[in-house]
């Protein structure tokens, strides 16, 4: 058991990146799979969970995953289940956000702590850059529950299109397929394009940084 604790330790960036990606990957596992959506979702978010619960260095903060990842999964569920109660999808969208922001600072702290260049400093960026990514798409939604009006959206509505747009927006590549309206949504749009843009210039230098301290 310590050993296979050992290896998840050693892995933990990867294992938690897959892990996300694989909730990313959500809609084409409901086309494969089919069924309901609820199901898969709560799988896919309990992977998550699980996955970036590694990341913790303490059984403290792991404690505080499995709290605030319970209580998301449960205003999924709650979500899926009463979809005319209007109160379960903002109550869904602070308990991800809180969950996510918290994995968030969990991966910084475990960053700083990161010495020398090897897979472990490379995989931790990239879990961060979709870290920010979902964590965007909730904020998206989250603009979109207090006005529905605040993007066009081209096709059926998902609340999927906005992470999808959260992504679109970071990497600043703006295929125009959704285009927020109103000032707040523009504003929020406008924030997540700075901050992707300033996360890959910040996460260039440090790897550079390093890599000059390791050659030198």
């Amino acid at each position: 058991m310590e050993k296979l604790w050992e290896t998840l330790s050693a892995n933990k960036y990867l294992i938690a990146l897959i892990s996300v990606l694989n909730f990313l990957l959500t809609p084409i596992h409901v086309s494969i799979i089919g069924g309901h959506a609820a199901h898969i979702v709560v799988v896919n978010y309990t992977l998550v969970i699980l996955a970036s619960s590694l990341i913790a260095a303490h059984a403290k903060s792991r404690r505080w995953t499995y709290i605030l990842g319970f209580i998301a999964l449960c205003s999924i569920w709650l979500e899926f289940s009463n979809p005319n109660t209007s109160m379960m999808e903002p109550l869904r969208l602070i308990s991800s956000f809180l969950l996510f922001l918290y994995f968030c600072i969990l991966l910084l702290k475990q960053l700083r702590m990161i010495k020398e260049m090897n897979l472990q400093f490379i995989l931790g960026p990239i879990l961060g850059f979709v870290y920010l990514g979902v964590i965007g798409g909730i904020l998206f939604e989250f603009a979109h529950f207090m006005d529905p009006a605040s993007f066009h959206l081209r096709g059926d509505y998902s609340g999927y299109i906005f992470y999808y747009f959260s992504f679109i927006s970071i990497t600043t590549v703006g295929y125009g397929d959704v285009t927020p309206l109103t000032q707040p949504s523009q504003a929020l749009t406008l924030v997540m394009n700075i901050v992707g843009q300033f996360y890959l210039a910040i996460v260039i230098a440090v790897f550079v940084g390093k890599y000059i301290n390791v050659k030198s």
